[in-house]
């Protein structure tokens, strides 16, 4: 491990910068599943019409919208 200054700066920077691009590729990717995600239960709903119905009242009678 260096011990001069400009080097410890230099390895700071680096390490901030590797974080930085750690850190934006999995808020990416955190992104996508999410969307993937989405469009999946979307597409099960769609294929199950029955199931989606059934949820559809339980999500109207937790809300108060049907007695």
């Amino acid at each position: 491990m260096p011990n001069d200054p400009n080097s410890l700066i230099g390895l700071a920077v680096v390490a901030i910068i590797v974080l930085w691009l750690v850190f934006s590729v999995l808020k990416k990717l955190f992104g996508l599943a999410l969307v993937a995600a989405i469009v999946g239960a979307a597409a099960f709903l769609w294929f199950n019409p029955g199931l989606a119905a059934q949820l559809w009242a339980q999500a109207q009678m937790m809300l108060g919208m049907r007695g």
